[in-house]
C-alpha cells in the first residue's frame, strides 16, 4: 500500500512540475501566441511590419535555441534596435515587389516571343526576391547586421540551403492559406509558422557561421 502510494505521489508531482516536458510545451505554445497577439498589434500600421516581423523572429529563434526570455522585453528591444533598417527595408520590398508585377504585366501584354522571354526572366528574377525577403527579417533578427549584409547574406543562405529553403516556403504558404480561409486566426499561425520555420532558419543559419569561422581560421 505504501509502494502504491508513493508511485501515486511520484506521478502527481511529476504531472505538476513545471519543468515537466508537457508544461513546457503548454508554455512554449502560450508564449508563441503572446508573442504573435504582439507582432499583430505592432503590424497594424502597416508601415512597421518590417521592425515587428523582424522582432517576432528575433524571439521565436530563440525559443527554437532554447534562449527566450520574457515576451514582451525581448520582443520590443528587437523593435527598437532593427527599426530603422527594418522599416526601410519593408518599404524598398514593397516597391521591389511592384516594380516586379508591373514590368511582368508589361511583358506578357507585349505579346511577342521577346515579351515572354522578358516575362520568364523577371519570373526568374522574382524567386530570388522571395527568396531574399523570406529571409531578410531573420537574418537581421540573427545576426545584427546592416541592410547591403542582410540581402547579401539572406540571398547566400538561401540559394546554398535550397531544400530547407523550400520547405520554410511549404511551411510559410501552408500558414498563409490557412491564413486566409481564416483570418481571425492570423497571429495565432503567423507566430506559429515563424516558429517551426525558426528551426529551419536555426540550422541554416548555424551552418553558416561555422563555414565562416572555418574560413578564418
Amino acid at each position: 500500500m505504501f509502494i502504491y502510494d508513493a508511485q501515486v505521489l511520484t506521478m502527481f508531482n511529476n504531472l505538476f512540475n513545471p519543468e515537466n516536458s508537457f508544461w513546457e510545451f503548454m508554455t512554449n505554445m502560450t508564449n508563441v501566441l503572446f508573442v504573435g497577439l504582439i507582432w499583430l498589434i505592432c503590424c497594424i500600421p502597416i508601415i512597421t511590419i518590417g521592425a515587428s516581423t523582424t522582432a517576432l523572429y528575433d524571439y521565436t529563434l530563440k525559443m527554437a535555441d532554447n534562449r527566450e526570455g520574457y515576451v514582451l522585453k525581448s520582443f520590443f528591444r528587437s523593435f527598437k534596435d532593427n527599426f530603422i533598417k527594418s522599416t526601410l527595408l519593408w518599404i524598398l520590398m514593397l516597391l521591389g515587389a511592384g516594380f516586379l508585377v508591373v514590368d511582368g504585366y508589361i511583358c506578357l501584354r507585349m505579346g511577342t516571343p521577346f515579351g515572354k522571354f522578358l516575362f520568364f526572366a523577371i519570373a526568374a528574377i522574382g524567386i530570388m526576391y522571395i527568396i531574399i525577403c523570406i529571409y531578410i527579417f531573420p537574418v537581421l533578427a540573427f545576426f545584427q547586421v546592416n541592410i547591403k549584409e542582410g540581402v547579401k547574406n539572406a540571398c547566400i543562405m538561401g540559394v546554398g540551403s535550397l531544400p530547407i529553403t523550400v520547405l520554410i516556403i511549404i511551411i510559410l504558404a501552408m500558414g498563409g492559406l490557412i491564413i486566409y480561409t481564416a483570418p481571425y486566426l492570423i497571429f495565432a499561425l503567423g507566430s506559429f509558422a515563424a516558429y517551426v520555420s525558426s528551426f529551419c532558419f536555426l540550422s541554416v543559419f548555424r551552418k553558416f557561421v561555422n563555414i565562416v569561422e572555418a574560413d578564418g581560421k
